[in-house]
């Protein structure tokens, strides 16, 4: 589902950043790619950018990782957490929660140290996002069931296509929200899907992407380059059926449960982007100063900005993470007008035919890269 009414306005936003030291065009071959326009050196950095549009951290390292910098600490869990007052006071007569209920979870949200948890709280309108985190939370508490072996080898036997996708989200839009629609609000809890571990996942990335899409501080810029992001929608689903539930469950979680104020633009159009757009473009959230052998999957983000360049297996520039900053440097130079392609499959040492298979599998397309193709010409 490439969304493409975005697709020139994109393309000419990229094109003039001044900002950058490359721009974003239309390619010769097809689609899209970074160019340099300027000569860059070995070790100049070509991007840094704290401006991710979502971020999810892994269920089982919720704890053992800081929502704010996203440290880790091999496995200890994290010590800071909000208190029912600072949410208080952060909501102040907006708190909905607080209002039906004295005990304020902690909104799933850990933290290393009382700098970044103070920090987190001084985030512009912050309490948007964990008002619809707590929410979430007391409603994955109540309601949380997991998928039966069964059902979920009986999901995943679908045959997908596109017709398919479409017809599930029909039945959303044509039955579902127009019964839920004439229910009070008290009523439509009864409309509410089981929340898997899944779910609970999806919906909180789902909630952060629709929180910093309504903030100021993300830039218009960031907003086009996220409407212009590449969905693997269709692909991924093919390849995992059960997904088309999973989407539709946690759309209607949302649906009944989203705060306001951050249901204001959501809808079936921008739901599918988000999740189809993740499924193109997420950046790990990996273990720092740990091999790549050795180190934990922690999460993963979605950064517009850094997604536009392309995947080669001798990449130009190589991305890192030092807290919550994306950094991607020049790992040679590049001159001017030339492609900047970085590694998105971290299987750079496999033999080509391995390599070539893992991206097929993993983000779906071919790799025609100059060292794939010179290493098929010597196996063929």
């Amino acid at each position: 589902m490439n969304n493409i009414s975005h697709y020139s306005s994109t393309l000419a936003i990229l094109a003039a950043n001044v900002d950058r030291p490359y721009n974003v065009r239309q390619t010769t071959w097809g689609g899209r790619a970074c160019f340099a326009t300027k000569q860059l050196r070995k070790g100049d950095v070509v991007l840094r950018s704290t401006d991710f549009t979502g971020k999810s951290i892994a269920y089982d390292f919720r704890k053992e990782v800081c929502h704010y910098c996203y440290g880790y600490t091999s496995g200890r869990n994290m010590k800071y957490r909000i208190s029912a007052d600072q949410f208080g006071r952060l909501m102040a007569d907006t708190a909905n929660i607080l209002k039906k209920s004295n005990k304020f979870m902690g909104a799933g949200l850990w933290f290393c140290s009382d700098h970044c948890l103070e920090t987190y709280l001084e985030m512009p309108n912050i309490s948007y996002l964990i008002d619809g985190y707590e929410i979430l939370l007391n409603h994955y508490r109540i309601a949380s069931k997991e998928l039966s072996i069964d059902n979920e080898i009986e999901l995943n036997s679908r045959k997908i296509s596109l017709d398919v996708i479409e017809e599930g989200w029909s039945q959303v839009k044509d039955s579902w929200i127009p019964k839920v629609e004439k229910m009070k609000k008290s009523k439509q809890l009864n409309m509410f899907p089981s929340i898997s571990e899944d779910d609970y996942s999806c919906a909180r990335f789902v909630t952060m992407t629709l929180f910093k899409l309504k903030q100021h501080s993300l830039d218009f810029d960031t907003k086009v380059e996220f409407n212009g992001l590449q969905s693997n929608e269709l692909d991924k689903i093919k390849k995992y059926p059960v997904l088309l539930h999973l989407q539709t469950s946690v759309f209607k979680i949302l649906y009944i449960l989203l705060p306001d104020i951050l249901k204001t633009h959501f809808s079936i159009e921008l739901f599918r982007h988000i999740a189809g757009s993740e499924y193109a473009n997420a950046f790990g959230l990996w273990q720092e100063d740990e091999g790549v052998d050795s180190r934990e999957f922690l999460g993963y983000s979605v950064f517009p900005c850094a997604s536009y360049a392309n995947h080669s297996c001798v990449p130009n520039i190589t991305k890192s993470r030092h807290g919550r900053e994306m950094i991607f440097t020049a790992n040679k130079d590049i001159s001017e007008g030339a492609e900047i392609c970085i590694d998105c499959s971290g299987v750079l040492s496999l033999a080509v035919e391995k390599r070539r298979k893992f991206l097929k599998e993993t983000w779906f397309f071919d790799c025609c890269c100059g060292r794939c193709l010179l290493e098929m010409k010597t196996i063929h």
